[in-house]
């Protein structure tokens, strides 16, 4: 049996409650305002930006700061639907530009390159996969 990585479920929810907030747990105004809808949009295009600048599988590793913001949220969301490893740290890339790139077929496709098994995030010591995460949740907290 084949698990549901949290990108394919992040599509399911998109598509069946495309207006409920991504994440319930969260409060405040931003968070009620990433509904599963605008994370799926915003991570494809972030993922369409790291892919053209070689993020990925065996590519370049993803900087992402600490913190329980919707930005973040959709910064590693995007980073696992691009295939690329994330790690602690600094970031550099400037989020509000990346979420109004147009996504490609390059997404799409990619895909087809994710399993349970690819490398998704580095904390501290551990290299978490893709298959470590069951739920979305999991997959953006610290």
């Amino acid at each position: 049996m084949t698990a549901t990585l949290v990108i394919d479920q992040l599509a399911q929810a998109a598509e069946h409650a495309p207006q409920a907030p991504l994440l319930t747990g969260r409060s405040g105004d931003e968070w009620q305002r990433l509904t599963n809808a605008r994370a799926w949009m915003q991570s494809g295009a972030v993922a369409s930006w790291l892919i053209a600048q070689g993020f990925g599988p065996d590519g370049r590793s993803l900087a992402v700061p600490a913190g329980d913001t919707p930005q973040r949220a959709v910064l590693l969301l995007g980073a696992l639907r691009a295939g690329a490893l994330v790690v602690p740290g600094p970031s550099t890339i400037e989020f509000a530009a990346l979420v109004h790139c147009s996504i490609d077929a390059a997404v799409a496709e990619r895909r087809l390159h994710i399993d349970a098994e690819t490398p998704a995030r580095r904390r501290h010591e551990s290299l978490l996969r893709h298959g470590d995460f069951t739920t979305i949740a999991q997959a953006v907290g610290d």
